[in-house]
C-alpha cells in the first residue's frame, strides 16, 4: 500500500511537472510569436513615413510653373506633377523619386539650380502627398507606370516617343522606385543617391536574424540595377561616408557588380540628408552627362 501511495505520489508530481513544462512552453511560445506578428502588423509603418500637402506646398508649384498630373491605379487616384523645361525646350525629363520620409515637391526646392533645358516629372507614392492607397513595392512601381501614361497623354504624345526622353533621379527608398521605373520605361540613364542593396538586408541591420526574413516589401535593387544595367543604361551613385542609414559599403557593393556601367561618388563627411544639399551641383553635373 505505501509503495502505491508513493508510486501515486510520484506520478501526481510528473505530471504536474509536465503541465507546468507545457504552460511554460506556451508562454515562451507567445512571447516569440508576438514581436512577429507585430512586425508583420505595423511593418508599412516601420518602412514609410508619408505626407500630405498643404496650400504652401501647391503655392510653391506654380511658382515653378507646375502642372498636377492625374491618374488611377488599383490604389485609387493618384497625383503626379510635371515641371516644365524653364527655357520651353523639350529635351530630357527627370523622372524623380524621393526618400521615404519626403514627398515629390520637396525636390522643388533644388530645380532652380538644375539645367532649364530639364522637364521632371515628380512622382509621389501611393499615401505619400495628394496620392490615395498605401505603398508597397507593387503600388509603387504601377504608380510610376501609370504616370508616364498620363504625362505622355498630359503632352499629347505617346509612351513610345516619351520614353527616349526620360531619365531617373532617385534617393533613398526612391532608388528603389527609380529603377523599377528605369527597367519599365527603358531608361538610359540614371542618378541614384544613397541606394541600398535589398530591403531584406536593411532589415538585417534593424532587427538582425531571423526577423530581418518577415520583410513583406522586398524591394531589390541589386536585380532591378542588374536589369537597367544589361538594357544598356549608364548609372551614377552618390553616397556619403557618413550615412547613418544605409551604409556606403551597399553602394561599393552595387557598384563594384557592374564595373564600367555604374560609376560611384563617395562623398566625404555627407550624410544621408544633407548629401542632396550640399552636393547638388555635383548631382546635377551628373545629370548632364550624355
Amino acid at each position: 500500500m505505501a509503495t502505491e501511495r508513493l508510486t501515486n505520489c510520484r506520478l501526481h508530481h510528473t505530471h504536474a511537472a509536465v503541465s507546468l513544462l507545457r504552460r511554460l512552453l506556451r508562454v515562451i511560445f507567445l512571447l516569440l510569436l508576438l514581436p512577429v506578428l507585430l512586425l508583420l502588423g505595423c511593418q508599412s509603418r516601420i518602412i514609410y513615413y508619408p505626407r500630405a500637402y498643404d496650400a504652401g506646398s501647391m503655392r510653391t508649384l506654380a511658382m515653378h510653373g507646375g502642372e498636377r498630373i492625374e491618374y488611377a491605379t488599383p490604389q485609387g487616384r493618384q497625383v503626379a506633377h510635371y515641371i516644365p523645361a524653364r527655357d520651353g525646350s523639350s529635351g530630357r525629363i527627370w523622372m524623380c523619386f524621393a526618400g521615404n520620409g519626403s514627398v515629390a515637391l520637396d525636390w522643388l526646392a533644388m530645380l532652380p539650380e538644375w539645367d532649364a533645358s530639364w522637364g521632371y516629372l515628380l512622382v509621389d507614392y501611393p499615401g505619400y502627398g495628394a496620392c490615395s492607397g498605401k505603398p508597397n513595392p507593387k503600388s509603387i512601381r504601377e504608380s510610376s507606370q501609370a504616370a508616364v501614361l498620363a504625362l505622355a497623354a498630359h503632352l499629347k504624345t505617346t509612351p513610345e516617343l516619351l520614353r527616349p526622353r526620360l531619365a531617373v533621379l532617385g534617393h533613398s527608398i526612391g532608388c528603389a522606385a527609380g529603377l523599377m521605373a528605369a527597367e519599365d520605361q527603358g531608361v538610359m540613364r540614371v542618378v541614384l543617391i544613397a541606394p541600398f542593396t535589398t530591403m531584406t538586408e536593411m532589415g538585417r541591420r534593424v532587427l538582425g536574424w531571423p526577423l530581418c526574413y518577415l520583410n513583406l516589401h522586398r524591394f531589390d535593387n541589386r536585380k532591378h540595377l542588374a536589369a537597367v544595367v544589361k538594357q544598356g543604361a549608364r548609372v551614377t551613385i552618390f553616397h556619403g561616408t557618413d550615412d547613418g542609414m544605409i551604409p556606403i559599403s551597399m553602394s561599393r557593393e552595387l557598384a563594384a557588380a557592374h564595373p564600367g556601367a555604374v560609376t560611384l561618388h563617395e562623398e566625404a563627411g555627407q550624410d544621408h540628408n544633407f548629401i542632396l544639399g550640399n552636393c547638388s551641383a555635383k548631382i546635377a553635373a551628373a545629370m548632364s552627362a550624355k
